[in-house]
């Protein structure tokens, strides 16, 4: 009785395969294969598709894209499977040579047999010509002095194994290669992604543009792979940031060796870069003494630090006098800016 039921069994796989690789008579009949035209056409790339609609699914077993030098190419010259399920379908053909007409169709495996769509036809760039790009670069956004944030749009141009950016420089015309900063971001919906760059200097113009590299690999990506795809060059001037400048004043006073007073002084600037020179003012008589009209003393020249201590000594002071004294600091641009005054009786 088991013997019955194994032959029984076996008899039965036996008849689903040979029903499954049964020729389908004239399968150009079931199979309805529609080519695309051809987009985002370069002088090595370009990106075709078709869409393949079947009288039974299931029968589907492959899909994709052929192409060749010669009219009514097959799965004999150059073929680009598709590795969707949905309609329609992009596939990314690459290596292609520049200043060259291709023809190229859809196909589908229905069962055992081929079908095939319309034939269209291309011709590639020339090698340094600008081409059209999948990649569309959004008005960036979030504007700060240290960093921005860009949207980018990306059509579907039959790569599967892609990555999407922004890069940034101060040059008009540049690229990944010679930029001064760039990010990749994460898609947000519909194919629009976002990126967030930083390392911004304030009041300075800046041009940037989306990007997106892909890679013919399926695996692992592989960054260094030099297939890109630039949108639009955009600009924007970060703002200036406020200047933010604190001073304060301390002083000691020595009455041997001669009566002099040490005067220390502390600068907190968030721009130090502004300030030319840092030093106190004082007078005998003046409660608020000025750098212009009053005694001067320089301490020093900052050294670019935001956090900034500097001292020096006013000599041949008068015994039981009062001096007011106060830190200065002088922009390049030859304005100056106070600190507060301490008021101090020699004895």
């Amino acid at each position: 009785m088991k013997k019955t039921n194994f032959l029984t069994l076996i008899a039965a796989v036996i008849m689903l395969t040979m029903a499954a690789c049964k020729p389908v008579d004239d399968p150009q009949s079931h199979v309805t294969v529609t080519t695309a035209e051809p987009t985002f056409v370069t002088g090595r790339t370009a990106s075709c598709g078709a869409e393949v609609t079947a009288d039974d699914a299931g029968l589907l077993i492959e899909i994709g894209v052929c192409w060749s030098l010669s009219e009514k190419p097959t799965i004999e010259n150059n073929v680009m499977k598709s590795h969707k399920c949905s309609q329609p379908y992009t596939c990314l053909l690459s290596s292609l040579e520049p200043n060259t007409v291709y023809h190229v169709r859809g196909y589908a495996k229905y069962g055992t047999e081929y079908c095939y769509g319309d034939e269209k036809t291309f011709t590639t760039l020339g090698a340094d010509a600008p081409s059209a790009s999948p990649v569309t670069t959004i008005e960036a956004t979030e504007i700060t002095s240290q960093y921005f944030r860009a949207g980018v749009k990306v059509e579907p141009f039959g790569a599967s194994n892609f990555m999407v950016g922004v890069c940034f420089s101060i040059q008009p015309d540049f690229t990944i290669e010679d930029c001064i900063g760039y990010e990749y971001g994460y898609e947000e919906e519909n194919g629009v992604y976002q990126v967030y760059c930083q390392g911004l200097s304030p009041n300075t113009t800046y041009y940037y543009r989306a990007f997106v590299v892909w890679d013919e690999g399926s695996d692992y990506f592989n960054f260094s792979t030099n297939n890109y795809f630039y949108g639009e060059t955009l600009s924007f001037t970060t703002p200036e940031v406020p200047l933010m400048l604190e001073l304060n004043t301390y002083v000691n006073y020595y009455s041997w060796s001669g009566h002099y007073i040490e005067a220390y002084g502390s600068m907190h600037c968030n721009r130090p870069e502004v300030v030319d020179q840092v030093g106190f003012c004082y007078s005998t008589t003046n409660e608020y003494p000025q750098f212009e009209s009053d005694f001067c003393i320089t301490a020093a020249t900052p050294t670019g630090s935001e956090w900034y201590d500097f001292y020096g000594n006013i000599y041949n002071v008068s015994a039981n006098t009062k001096y007011y004294i106060r830190t200065y600091a002088r922009y390049k641009t030859d304005s100056i800016r106070y600190g507060n005054v301490v008021e101090y009786e020699t004895y």
